[in-house]
């Protein structure tokens, strides 16, 4: 194991394998790692382009990846198992705060239309589409009920929202499983036992 890998922008592993989660300090410290990771990874990245109007592929792309790495450290996984990622996809969007614009079926939707397809062919399948356009609302259906509308900067700044509800709840602690979930999955990161 290299403990000097960088594990996030201003931390390195040894940083990580150092805590001991016996103080809250340490459970403190290692949720601000958690962020500068998740920060300096993807949401800075995406504050670059999101503003350049063709940006929204590049931005949902990162979007989709940073929804898969969440959805691992609510469950304490390694990675996500094989042939599970839309189910993954599926509770992040159903059992977080997107559940109010997503249910089973467009969740399903948004993974095989939109996830798969930015990812594996460079566009989205079916009908769906992504704008920005104002007074669009963060998704919907398309006229013909076979597609989704994502509005890309309403989705993505919900995410970013989700992101830190998730980290606040971390902070404070009262979620012993979600902390023991959360420790778990930055452990495997640094590859520890």
């Amino acid at each position: 194991m290299d403990k000097s890998m960088k594990i996030s922008p201003c931390y390195r592993a040894e940083d990580w394998i150092g805590l001991t989660f016996t103080t809250e300090q340490d459970w403190q410290k290692g949720v601000a790692i958690f962020v500068d990771r998740i920060q300096g990874r993807f949401l800075d990245e995406v504050a670059c382009i999101e503003k350049n109007e063709f940006a929204g592929f590049a931005v949902l792309a990162l979007d989709c990846l940073l929804i898969e790495t969440l959805q691992q450290f609510r469950e304490g996984v390694k990675e996500t198992p094989a042939r599970q990622a839309k189910n993954y996809f599926v509770r992040f969007l159903t059992q977080t705060s997107f559940n109010q614009w997503f249910d089973k079926d467009t969740a399903c939707m948004f993974y095989k239309q939109i996830r798969c397809g930015i990812l594996h062919q460079a566009e989205t399948k079916g009908t769906s589409r992504v704008v920005i356009r104002s007074g669009v609302p963060l998704a919907g259906k398309t006229p013909d009920g076979q597609g989704l509308v994502i509005n890309r900067r309403l989705f993505h700044a919900q995410l970013k929202k989700g992101f830190q509800e998730y980290a606040n709840n971390l902070r404070e602690g009262t979620d012993k499983e979600l902390r023991k979930k959360f420790r778990r999955k930055m452990s495997y990161i640094c590859n520890l036992p």
